[in-house]
């Protein structure tokens, strides 16, 4: 132990550390290759939370890097802990990359699984210089503790290979040929594929390998075998989905069953018979690899049904109960596909794979154009020439994760509901908050070096705004906007988005009551919500996780709809609701609101005899400045886009108090709390976010700031006009002290704040779009 000391202290390597195999024997652990780490020089200062500093300095030596003790100009990395010291400003001068812990982890975490596919090759290649026994019926193997696969004793195989015939899920024993002294309790389960020791709990994989052995069937099993089958594909440079021959797709399958997240190398592909290359597959990655060109195609697996309507489901009563596929046409309503397609696009939806690319539709057979289908939006896409179309599924009961109806369409049906907030009573007014920005400079600076929120980690990719957008000149025009405000904002603000389409129009009278009253700069953006009273008891996202467990229908809730939106936290990624490439130009809802925005009306204190006609005069307005109102009752937009995307941006300090990170239905998601910590780093965002959306802080710039992107061009150049236009419509509620009283407790809920004028802030309310796009004004 002095000679370990003495070594530590001249700075000697330390130990590599040893692992116990099986028999019990020490072997050097194999260093790891860890990319960012390898080949480059590492100093670390400050106080670790997650290991000891000699700890982390062995651990970049075990994957390839090389330690330092000081800052110089030669250093390439500088990881640092909590109180870190001088070293940081020495590196910063130097220009000397800087880690935090998590960075370094999130390094040392890598997978290895190029190391796992590189041993299978080395199997591979061994197993082809030994000559080994045809084997004439399936083959049985477990992994041992490193990683490698061993064929079971002939009388074992036969054993587990009896009992799988009997398609039992699993089955107990002591009559492993290797148990009879013990006569230890095993369990083989064939559902996990894994054999599990009952006295010590020990799990170990298991495979079943060669030709297919057919068991005794029923005649539903018979009957759902020719109904679903299982389909590899692969794609190729241009993006396009190709199936494997079916001698590989049997291979691909036999080989994933006997382990869904393993890696296998081989030569038998059918297009490889005259080159001999051993390719690895990677279940897990879903990746195929040339070992030779080193060149990597991704692959899938999907279980295709054919065409029949579900017995869970009801019958649409159209040709014959079967399920119904209907695309929103140009004149507003909904048509139905042919049978042919709808057959081949029911089989897509059944194999949960999106989205489904085919150019075999019945009205495409002289265009040839590639079409996309997205099951979780529900759009169809020409990706030729960008148009995008809603599109449904009718005759069943079966729902895709996610929104049965887009929660635009759901704050109109709280809006519709008489009792809405009835149980809500008004205990405070609004608030009014004094907010001071306390971020410090140099975060600020760092996150602006990070860059735009919805670039981070694509560093060197191309961006990549989809096939729909790509398409449309005016969608690339705001979407390129959009990053602009990003790059502008990413010191001290986040970013969320919200798309939106049926509510267009409630959003809009909401801006500009509110700009009138409350100095709501309306001509950036639209109001998603205005009626204080439903965030007396819930005001924040903390009250809002506190209620969640008790909405039985989480975020279909009216309580969550009353204050809450969800958005995604990437203008980019592919969410799995939403995700804002796929929705923009359409919209997350195509259907009929009408009569909401009468009830809108009302709560903002148009006496009832002159709703109806104020209603119309707003919806023929909003037609004239080309806004979409098929969804209250009016005409469709001329481009027929009837898409918006709503831009938030809200301070770095509040991020947290007022959205937490979500699953579909508005589950929360642990792993990306903090959402403000997870947004604030490097690497790629995505995921979904639900907001409350309390007018104290959204209604003040210098807490949110937002800006709205609709996908009709016409609307999007004249919106501007059309709010001014619209101020002075419903001047009736808004032209003189009474009546703006009368609005103002119709959205407070009675009771006026001491902080509210009933003084016209509609000057108050202009600002320069210059100005607007200042970061840090007052």
């Amino acid at each position: 132990r002095t000679n370990e000391r003495t070594n530590e202290r001249a700075g000697a390597m330390p130990k590599i550390p040893f692992k116990k195999t099986k028999a019990g024997m020490k072997t050097k652990k194999k260093k790891k290759t860890i990319e960012g780490i390898e080949g480059r020089s590492f100093c670390i200062t400050g106080t670790l939370s997650s290991m000891k500093r000699k700890e982390a300095q062995a651990a970049v030596i075990n994957a390839g890097g090389i330690v330092r003790s000081g800052v110089s100009k030669t250093l390439e990395v500088l990881v640092t802990g909590a109180n870190p010291g001088s070293k940081v400003a020495l590196a910063e001068a130097y220009g000397v990359e800087i880690w935090d812990e998590d960075t370094f982890i999130e390094a040392l975490a890598k997978e290895e699984e190029e190391e796992e596919e590189e041993e299978e090759v080395k199997k591979h290649v061994k197993k082809k210089k030994k000559s080994s026994p045809a084997c004439s019926g399936p083959r049985w193997e477990w992994e041992d503790d490193d990683g490698n696969w061993n064929q079971y004793a002939k009388e074992d195989g036969e054993l587990i290979e009896g009992s799988y015939q009997t398609e039992e899920p699993s089955f107990v024993t002591k009559d492993f040929s290797w148990n009879l002294k013990h006569q230890t309790l095993y369990k083989v389960d064939f559902e996990n594929m894994i054999q599990i020791n009952v006295e010590s709990e020990v799990e170990r994989n298991i495979r079943r390998l060669g030709p297919k052995t057919k068991k005794s069937k029923s005649k539903e099993d018979v009957k759902l075998e020719d109904s679903v089958h299982s389909r590899w594909e692969w794609k190729d440079d241009d993006g396009n989905w190709c199936p494997f021959a079916d001698e590989d797709n049997d291979l691909l399958e036999e080989r994933y069953k006997s382990g869904p997240k393993g890696i296998f190398s081989t030569t038998e592909f059918s297009f490889n018979k005259t080159h001999n290359t051993v390719y690895v597959v990677n279940f897990k990655k879903g990746t195929q690899r040339n070992v030779e060109t080193n060149s990597v195609r991704p692959i899938r697996r999907a279980a295709v049904s054919e065409y029949s309507s579900s017995s869970s489901g009801k019958s649409s009563g159209k040709k014959g109960g079967k399920i119904a596929w209907e695309w929103w046409n140009d004149d507003g309503d909904w048509a139905e596909f042919a049978e042919e397609d709808a057959k081949m696009i029911e089989e897509a939806y059944r194999s949960n794979t999106s989205p489904f690319v085919t150019r075999n539709l019945t009205f495409n057979k002289i265009h040839k154009s590639l079409y996309i289908f997205d099951f979780i939006v529900m759009t169809q896409v020409n990706s030729d020439s960008g148009t995008s179309r809603k599109m449904r599924r009718r005759g069943t009961k079966i729902t895709k994760s996610g929104h049965d109806k887009a929660e635009d369409d759901g704050y109109a049906d709280v809006l519709d509901s008489e009792d809405w907030g009835a149980s809500v009573k008004v205990k405070s007014s609004a608030e009014a908050p004094i907010f001071s920005p306390s971020i410090s400079t140099a975060e600020v600076k760092k996150q602006q070096l990070l860059g735009a929120q919805s670039l981070r980690g694509r560093k060197g990719k191309k961006v990549d705004y989809g096939p729909a957008v790509s398409k449309d000149k005016h969608g690339r025009k705001c979407f390129d906007e959009m990053l602009e405000n990003e790059k502008r904002f990413c010191g001290e603000w986040v970013v969320f988005y919200h798309s939106y389409s049926a509510a267009a129009l409630l959003y809009e009278v909401q801006a500009a009551v509110a700009a009138v009253l409350f100095r709501f700069k309306s001509q950036f953006a639209a109001l998603p919500r205005l009626l204080w009273k439903p965030f007396n008891d819930i005001p924040n996202a903390k009250a809002m996780l506190k209620e969640f467990p008790t909405w039985p229908d989480r975020d279909h809730n009216p309580r969550f709809r009353a204050v809450g939106l969800c958005g995604t936290s990437s203008l980019l990624a592919h969410d799995s609701e939403a995700p804002p490439k796929s929705v923009f130009l359409m919209g997350y809802s195509v259907g009929s609101i009408g009569g909401i925005l009468e009830k809108l009306l009302k709560a903002c204190g148009v006496p009832g005899s002159h709703v109806k006609k104020l209603a119309k005069r707003v919806i023929k307005l909003a037609e004239k400045h080309g806004l979409d109102c098929c969804g209250v009752g009016g005409k469709m937009c001329k481009s027929g886009r009837a898409g918006h995307m709503l831009q938030i941006f809200i301070r770095r300090e509040l991020v947290d108090k007022y959205v937490y990170p979500s699953f579909p239905y508005g589950v929360p998601d642990k792993k990306r709390d903090p959402l403000g910590r997870y947004l604030s780093k490097n690497g790629q965002k995505s995921g979904q976010v639900r907001l409350t959306v309390n007018p104290d802080v959204f209604l003040r710039a210098s807490c949110v700031r937002m800006f709205v992107f609709s996908a009709d061009p016409t609307f999007h150049k004249m919106r501007a006009d059309f709010q001014e236009a619209l101020q002075e419509e419903l001047d009736e509620i808004l032209k003189n002290d009474k009546t703006r009283v009368k609005a103002a407790k119709g959205i407070f809920g009675g009771k006026l704040p001491s902080w509210w004028s009933s003084d016209d802030q509609s000057e108050a309310s202009k600002m320069t779009k210059k100005r607007y796009l200042m970061p840090d004004f007052d």
